[in-house]
């Protein structure tokens, strides 16, 4: 991405927008104090709900001025008039704007069930924008996160995505690794399932994770949410989920934006990767230093990742796409972030060609080398649901960079550690873990995580990921090779820093707790303590496997 290289990364004011979306829809502009002129209408869909949609024109632009224009269509459970903001930069590039409640959110009618009628409702409102005498037929999706799913929804309808910080995938965000996503999931929901917004506080929502079963923390807490039971109800990826699965291979142009640290990276990596070869040729997939909310930790990203500026660069992409004046591009699809390092890698492919899959073995004494060891040998702990291993940051809604020297002391936990390094150690592709471990639970979970390790001793996440195995409760424990997704990533460890895996059985609030009873999700409330080994050596070679970019 070669205009993004060597200046300010100034998409980032865009993406602090959403998250405000996303999260304090109350602080949006009133119409009436905007100085834009719109036109309010509900549009009726096939069931006859009527949908509250903001139709904005150019200044000194209207409906009966007799010209045709293309159009941004933006889609939002959020509250259309949080969208006000960004109508201007979109405006004057002769651009009309639709704004629209989704169904069951505060103007719209109906009842909102998340992501279930975003097609179908979104493909009344594109056929009804293409049906105005104004229109010229050409329509961009425009906005992130839920709004962004808005879009993938009616991919096949749009001349232009810009998927911000989403994807197209829903049970890839609700059970990354095909464990439930306990934290997003109420944070979201118990906020968010309400016509407008629910008043929950802090302290609620904390309760609200130790509710057992969690099927019940929904209406505890404020109210039953249909949503989120029949989410508990199916953790597979089923045909309930297919319902709300829009990846497809795409021919219109997409600019995609993600982040390192964002709920939605892996799906949305997917996602891009998912076009296959009917991708468009200007279509890009940008992965910056960013999460879903502030970082605990306010990390330097430097003059190339600065977060204060903001230029046309999304709006210049749709214009360019809808007015068909679109240059040779010479840009490559991949324009991947490196924190610490703080530069842009531009490549053709995921990961790059020159990233290098390398193994770091584990070893019983606590160290990790790319050197593996003869010696079979075991390490064993007690995982106890009721006092869960807690997370700290990760790729979860309102976190990201943060602290993890809180879990320093506890038991329950197996870390290895490299040696300092002696130069920068670039990381640029996907993480794995193979773990070789046993249980005496029926059902149980293993997490890891890698961390940098600061010469100051404080101890930051990079990423982590965890996986479910299920054990013949009847029979003797058995090792099972257990092959676990931890994430990607862009990051430099510096010289001087180390190396961190932490395996544990839990990551609570981010993960949903196992309760090691075997338990269906929907309803188990019964905890029981499991004792874990992790075994290392030439029969069971426990490694993390990183992808290192070879800078040579």
């Amino acid at each position: 991405m070669n205009k993004l290289k060597g200046k300010n990364i100034k998409i980032m004011k865009y993406i602090l927008l959403l998250i405000t979306l996303i999260s304090a829809p109350i602080f949006a502009q009133q119409t009436k104090n905007s100085n834009l002129e719109d036109h309010t209408i509900f549009i009726t869909v096939e069931d006859t709900i009527k949908l509250a949609t903001n139709i904005y024109f150019p200044e000194g632009r209207s409906a009966n001025d007799g010209k045709k224009y293309s159009t941004v269509l933006i889609r939002t459970p959020y509250n259309i008039e949080t969208g006000l903001s960004q109508l201007k930069d979109l405006l004057q590039n002769n651009l009309v704007v639709v704004l629209q409640d989704t169904r069951g959110k505060y103007l719209s009618e109906g009842e909102f069930y998340p992501f279930k009628h975003e097609r179908s409702d979104g493909i009344a409102t594109t056929n009804w924008i293409r049906s105005q005498s104004w229109s010229n037929g050409k329509i961009a999706g425009w906005g992130g996160s839920y709004v962004g799913f808005t879009q993938w929804a009616i991919a096949d309808q749009l001349d232009v995505l810009t998927p911000v910080i989403t994807t197209s995938d829903m049970y890839d965000l609700t059970y990354p690794g095909g464990i439930y996503s306990l934290s997003l999931s109420f944070n979201w929901l118990l906020i968010y399932a309400a016509n407008t917004t629910n008043n929950v506080s802090k302290e609620q929502m904390q309760e609200s994770f130790y509710i057992l079963p969690i099927s019940v923390a929904d209406n505890k807490t404020i109210k039953q949410i249909d949503f989120l039971d029949d989410g508990l109800k199916h953790p597979y990826e089923d045909v309930y989920w297919g319902a709300f699965n829009h990846r497809n291979a795409v021919t219109a142009p997409i600019y995609s934006v993600a982040g390192w640290y964002d709920i939605f990276l892996m799906a949305q990596i997917r996602d891009f990767e998912a076009l296959g070869v009917t991708r468009h040729p200007d279509s890009r997939l940008v992965i910056g230093p960013y999460a879903h909310g502030t970082s605990a930790v306010d990390m330097n990203f430097g003059e190339a990742g600065n977060l204060a500026n903001f230029d046309d660069e999304l709006i210049q992409f749709v214009k360019k796409q809808l007015d068909g004046n679109v240059e040779e591009n010479n840009s490559k699809p991949y324009s991947l972030f490196i924190i610490n390092r703080n530069e842009w890698v531009d490549c053709e492919q995921w990961p790059p060609k020159n990233s290098i899959l390398t193994p770091y073995y584990l070893h019983a004494n606590g160290i990790m080398s790319k050197v593996s060891t003869t010696n079979d040998e075991f390490i064993e702990y007690k995982y106890d649901p009721t006092d869960p291993y807690l997370s700290y940051g990760g790729s979860i809604l309102g976190a990201g960079a943060a602290y993890q020297n809180e879990n320093i002391s506890r038991k329950d936990q197996i870390v290895f550690e490299s040696e300092a390094l002696e130069e920068p150690l670039v990381l640029l592709g996907e993480i794995g873990a193979t773990v070789y471990a046993s249980t005496d639970a029926p059902s149980t979970d293993f997490y890891v995580q890698l961390q940098e390790v600061l010469p100051n001793g404080k101890i930051l996440n990079i990423q982590e990921g965890g996986k479910t195995i299920f054990c013949d409760e009847k029979s003797t424990p058995v090792v099972k090779k257990i092959d676990i997704s931890v994430w990607a990533t862009g990051y430099q460890i510096n010289a001087g820093n180390k190396l961190r895996v932490v395996i544990s059985s839990s990551l609570f609030p981010r993960y949903n707790r196992n309760l090691n009873s075997g338990e269906h999700i929907f309803e188990a409330q019964n905890p029981r303590i499991a004792n874990q080994k992790i075994y290392t050596g030439a029969k069971y070679p426990s490694r993390k496997t990183l992808t290192i970019l070879d800078l040579n």
